[in-house]
């Protein structure tokens, strides 16, 4: 269901492009909240304090910014912020269309492997490291600059293919906020996540999750620290997070008393403390700072 709160942008971008690149010097931000069916590759530099939202990700950013969005409904934008007064930014979007990476075709073979994961993690929101923001700039002049149609191409191939080998890119938006379908390596893993997808709203044991892969509690443990880089309570207060902002977003009739409890938590101070800690913000600020800058179509 679409969210008329977002501004759905309009990218121009033509059947008969592949992509399309746009260049611009600013001194701040003015676009809002929005979300397209367009992938999307955004390159900032000079806009230090400025803020990035995907999702249910809020923070500020540094001197070089280099995020991809290829998810159709992750809401994103970046915003003043603790930007500087009369700073001087330099913005380069490219846009391309999915059908471009559409299966069945270059895109399932091996070569293309590493660029088809990061298209995955990219429903989410992806933020490159600054070495490979480094390393790829040569490439987004190239690209800016080429005036070959067909090298064009082959440039941004090679762009895409060296962002896909960063070893440190972030995941931005938990899956839970942004209603994408996630895809893990594990069948266990996976079992784990929908359950907790399932139920976080209510108490949530170790020893239950543990029972529910075959496993003891020790081993379960382990597992999911291996495999997914948090321990147990840490996996179940990012959805139930995650969650929360969801609902903070779109249920402004609800206190946030109320969004604590329909997403596992039974005690208010404790939910704004885990909720500051995983977020960097309240929930009445979070909530606050979307309301101020939707807008309504």
């Amino acid at each position: 269901m679409a969210n008329y709160n977002i501004l759905t942008e309009v990218p121009p971008i033509s059947k008969q492009d592949s992509f399309v690149v746009f260049e611009r010097r600013k001194s701040n931000f003015n676009f809002p909240i929005h979300i397209h069916g367009e992938y999307e590759l955004n390159y900032i530099i000079g806009a230090r304090g400025a803020r990035r939202i995907v999702g249910d990700h809020v923070a500020d950013i540094g001197d070089r910014e280099m995020v991809l969005i290829t998810g159709s409904n992750l809401e994103h934008a970046w915003m003043d912020g603790n930007l500087n007064l009369g700073a001087e930014i330099y913005e380069v979007t490219i846009q391309f269309s999915p059908e471009l990476f559409q299966g069945g075709g270059l895109i399932d073979r091996k070569q293309f492997a590493p660029i088809k994961k990061m298209l995955q993690d990219a429903q989410h929101g992806i933020a490159f490291s600054e070495k490979t923001i480094l390393q790829s700039e040569s490439g987004i002049h190239q690209l800016i600059n080429s005036t070959d149609n067909f090298n064009s191409i082959l440039i941004f191939l090679s762009l895409l293919n060296l962002l896909a080998h960063d070893p440190a890119y972030t995941v931005l938006s938990h899956s839970h906020f942004s209603k994408l379908e996630d895809t893990y390596d594990s069948r266990r893993v996976r079992t784990i996540m929908d359950y907790l997808n399932s139920n976080y709203h209510r108490p949530v044991r170790l020893s239950e999750m543990a029972a529910l892969v075959n496993m003891s509690e020790p081993s379960f443990s382990r597992f999911i620290k291996r495999r997914t880089g948090y321990n147990f309570i840490d996996c179940l207060n990012n959805i139930r997070i995650s969650a929360a902002s969801r609902r903070l977003i779109d249920e402004p009739a609800n206190t946030i008393a109320e969004i604590a409890f329909k997403c596992g938590f039974n005690n208010l101070s404790n939910f704004n403390r885990i909720f500051k800690k995983y977020k960097g913000y309240t929930p009445h600020d979070f909530r606050e700072y979307y309301d101020k800058k939707k807008i309504i179509i």
